[in-house]
């Protein structure tokens, strides 16, 4: 340690000795919840190697000054509640395996939790319209999580594999060059994205289609109206369509013409500019005219 050099004279530690105090202070001390004890740890962890006092947590064999240095500075990332608990540890390693039993479980939990998420890797894939960028964070926090809890099995290149496995359809062409042309051995995870992203730029945007839940294709509106145009052209063609509303003409046995409409009834029609309508209605029938109406 720079501190204690023989060399360094005694003005040479009280500068060394300032910057490292200020360098100290400065640093960033996340508070540990109920969920975030994988990242808090490692934060801390990281905190405390650049304090030169990560061996305090690692080793019970050092100056006591060092050991109760380790305790304060685990203490700023801890709700208030838990100091005297940790105060009353013996030493720094026993108050930082006392906080991961907490949190982790015992072997037992901490194995059940380890098979679900390891399930949980082995399950993952692309959510509907999920980027290269979103799923990659979201499968390394996940094997990120997993060796936190002892399940050395999901390296890199574990996830590598998992992530050219699972990428959506337009993606297999690009993935299956990776597998023939790179070493999956040795990629790491931020060169795969950027070559996914790299091939990403050549796609063309695609419209995703929308299904129910039994797996029906479903159309929007203006996709229903445009394949089903010719169909209604064809019909009111065939219907006689136009501005009559759908009406068209039949001839009848006595000669005259018969004008239905779509509701099912029909008028009947000669060459007079006089419409006759008939209509049954019990056992006569009603004849009406233009100018009024008779019995038949």
């Amino acid at each position: 340690m720079a501190l204690n050099s023989p060399k360094s004279s005694g003005a040479d530690k009280e500068v060394m000795q300032r910057a490292w105090n200020q360098a100290a202070g400065n640093l960033v001390w996340p508070m540990l919840t109920r969920t975030n004890y994988q990242s808090w740890s490692a934060h801390v962890q990281c905190n405390l190697e650049g304090i030169y006092l990560w061996d305090a947590i690692e080793s019970d064999k050092v100056e006591r000054r060092h050991d109760r240095l380790a305790v304060g500075a685990m203490l700023r990332g801890v709700p208030e509640d838990m100091h005297a608990m940790l105060l009353n540890k013996k030493s720094a390693k026993e108050a930082w395996e006392s906080l991961k039993t907490m949190h982790l479980g015992a072997d037992r939990v901490k194995e059940v939790t380890a098979q679900k998420l390891l399930s949980d890797f082995e399950a993952i894939s692309f959510k509907t319209s999920e980027t290269i960028e979103e799923f990659a964070m979201r499968i390394t926090k996940l094997a990120s999580d997993l060796r936190g809890l002892g399940e050395t099995s999901v390296d890199d290149a574990r996830v590598v594999k998992k992530f050219l496995r699972v990428v959506p359809p337009r993606y297999n062409q690009v993935a299956v060059a990776i597998e023939m042309f790179c070493d999956v051995k040795t990629l790491s995870i931020e060169e795969l994205v950027g070559r996914l992203r790299a091939a990403e730029a050549w796609f063309e945007p695609t419209v995703e289609q929308v299904t129910d839940k039994a797996g029906r294709l479903l159309l929007t509106e203006e996709e229903w109206m445009a394949r089903n145009k010719s169909r209604m052209v064809n019909a009111e063609s065939s219907s006689g369509g136009g501005k009559g509303g759908g009406k068209y003409i039949k001839k009848d046995q006595s000669g005259g013409r018969g004008v239905s409409s779509g509701g099912g009834s029909m008028a009947m029609t000669r060459a007079s500019p006089e419409v006759v309508s008939r209509r049954r209605a019990g056992a006569g029938s009603v004849v009406s005219t233009g100018t009024g109406a008779r019995n038949a």
